[in-house]
């Protein structure tokens, strides 16, 4: 299963409904993620350009964009923005897999002796 965050604006619709009539969205939110074979793990409100806040698992990014179409399609959020997480196990994957291709890759403008090297900082004028 993959981490992904998302943060969502709810919409004005929306936003009206929950204020004449509050309710918890958690148990909805739970079984729509659970119907894209996916678990919450948080659900916040909050404020700033973002009204919504969540922390869940899908097994993959085929499912992240179905809840994405599902929440959209309802017309109950808008500006969605999904961002897949990794694990620190995963990110030190990553490290690794990043420093083997290090040696492969050639940044523009360099020859392939010195593709490796790190770039030379820029002097500053005293």
């Amino acid at each position: 299963m993959n981490f992904y965050l998302m943060r969502a604006k709810v919409s004005q619709e929306a936003m009206n409904a929950l204020v004449e009539r509050p309710e918890d969205r958690l148990m909805s939110m739970t079984k729509v993620l659970q119907g894209v074979g996916g678990r919450l793990h948080y659900y916040f409100f909050c404020f700033g350009k973002y009204d919504i806040v969540l922390i869940y698992e899908l097994p993959n990014n085929v499912s992240a964009a179905a809840l994405s179409m599902v929440l959209t399609s309802s017309g109950s959020v808008t500006e969605v923005d999904t961002t897949p997480l990794l694990t620190m196990q995963e990110a030190i994957e990553s490290m690794q897999q990043a420093g083997a291709a290090m040696g492969v890759y050639r940044p523009p403008g360099r020859t392939p002796a010195d593709a490796t090297k790190a770039p030379k900082p820029k002097r500053k004028n005293a």
